[in-house]
């Protein structure tokens, strides 16, 4: 059952003066150039303030507060992600550190003819055990499969941001992975209120260290 429209307004009204319209929160991502990505990352970011400030609102305490820094941490650390994603992957994607992230040293077997094998065969014997004739080779893996911490790192390596900053991402995206009962139950409530709040706090110097390195890149 809907509030009572009476009801609905002074929610709205509420929030509403405490945080900014859905154009202010697109445009803060204005930096990426995928402008569908921007939109659902402002989208994002103004649904998590206005369920905040609704429950700033109620004065949240005790169950429904860690609801609250639950969200905060899986909205922001989502962010963070999707936006380091898109910088290293599209926007910087040629760059050495970033081609780094997805290759991995392998070993390929090398293709030898039946007749030059029949000859080496005794050659590859040791203790008991084939030899496969093998060379170096680098293999690649799908860029959705890079864990965040590397992305973090490789986004100090490159300038764009400072390594306290990626420090702090990292533990973001740490707590986001880890957020089940046990792991509340084992870190005191001040510590996850802190951590949510520091959450929304970096999203302004995350933004402003990103975009004074892109600038510099592109001078």
């Amino acid at each position: 059952m809907a509030f009572d429209p009476t009801v609905k307004k002074q929610i709205a009204d509420y929030v509403g003066a405490h945080v900014a319209d859905e154009a202010w929160h697109v445009s803060h991502f204005d930096f990426i150039r995928d402008v569908s990505l921007a939109k659902r990352l402002g989208e994002e970011f103004i649904s998590t303030r206005y369920i905040y400030k609704i429950l700033e609102g109620l004065e949240a305490q005790d169950w429904l507060l860690r609801s609250q820094i639950r969200l905060q941490v899986l909205s922001y650390a989502s962010i963070y992600e999707a936006v380091l994603h898109h910088i290293l992957f599209d926007t910087l994607a040629t760059e050495p550190p970033v081609i780094a992230l997805t290759e991995f040293p392998m070993k390929k077997q090398i293709s030898i003819p039946s007749v030059s094998l029949s000859m080496l065969e005794k050659h590859l014997e040791h203790d008991g055990k084939k030899i496969v004739p093998t060379y170096e080779a680098v293999g690649k893996t799908d860029e959705s499969k890079v864990r965040f911490d590397r992305k973090a790192e490789c986004a100090e390596t490159l300038g764009l941001v400072e390594p306290w900053l990626k420090e702090e991402l990292i533990e973001f995206y740490e707590a986001r992975n880890a957020i089940h009962i046990h792991a509340e139950i084992r870190k005191s409530l001040n510590y996850q209120l802190d951590l949510s709040k520091r959450a929304y706090w970096r999203m302004q110097p995350f933004k402003d260290q990103i975009v004074a390195a892109l600038a510099t890149r592109a001078a």
